[in-house]
Formats: structure tokens, sequence, C-alpha cells
């Protein structure tokens, strides 16, 4: 039991980040802090990251599990986000909140990675190969 002139000491990170587009970002983080709060810390840097060569690389997280799945599982057919949520559980044995699942698409997609069509409930996603990517770039 600490004395009562010692007050508990909080622990307390800061993170700082730029994105690709100039955008700068700062996380304070004060309390305690274990491995789910990191890893989730770590799943929101990386969606705010950007690519680094059109190519995503997200290690050891959720968002690399679901690049993961779409890759094994949807590399030339479309797909919802259901989809992809159903095929986690499956595979991982562990469940994914849709919101999450919907949130990595919709950033995949905006990235590059995917080509989304419909909205909303409707979305459907495929994968835009390393061809397809070159020519949407190349159109703009």
């Amino acid at each position: 039991m600490p004395s009562p002139g010692l007050s508990r000491v909080k622990r307390k990170v800061k993170f700082e980040m730029e994105t690709v587009d100039g955008d700068k970002i700062s996380i304070v983080f004060e309390g305690s802090l274990n491995r789910e709060k990191l890893f989730q810390l770590a799943d929101f840097l990386e969606l705010v990251g950007g690519p680094s060569d059109g190519q995503p690389e997200f290690r050891g997280s959720k968002l690399t599990k679901v690049v993961d799945l779409i890759e094994k599982h949807f590399p030339f057919s479309s797909f919802t986000s259901r989809d992809v949520a159903d095929v986690y559980q499956y595979e991982y044995r562990e469940p994914i909140p849709l919101s999450t699942v919907s949130t990595y698409l919709a950033r995949l997609s905006d990235r590059g990675y995917l080509e989304r069509s419909g909205a909303g409930n409707l979305a459907r996603y495929r994968v835009l190969h390393q061809e397809s990517r070159v020519n949407r770039v190349s159109d703009v």
C-alpha cells in the first residue's frame, strides 16, 4: 500500500505522425495501457498512415488479417463487408464488428487497393490488381 504522501504514477504515451498528405496527427494516451489498447492504436495509425507503395503493409493486426482474407478468399470476385466479417470469424475464431470491417474496406478503397460499387449496406468491393491500379492512375 502506497504511503499517504505518494500518489500513483499515471502512464502517459504520446504518438506523433505525419500522413503522406502532410497532415500531422498527435495522440496522447494517459492511463493504464494494455496489449489490446496498443493493437487498437496500431490499427488506427495504420489506417491513417496512407499507402507506402500501393500495397498495404499491416503486420499483426486485424487489418492485416482482413487484407489476407480478401486476397485468399476473394481475389477475383466481389464481396461485401458482411462476407469478410463472416470469413474472418470462421478463419480466426474471433468476432470482428461489422463496422470495423466496413471502415477497413472503405479505407482500402480510398487508397486504391479495392474498387467500391454501391453505397451503405449495398456496397460491394473487389480487389484492384496491379495493372488496374496503374490504369486508374494514368487515366486521372
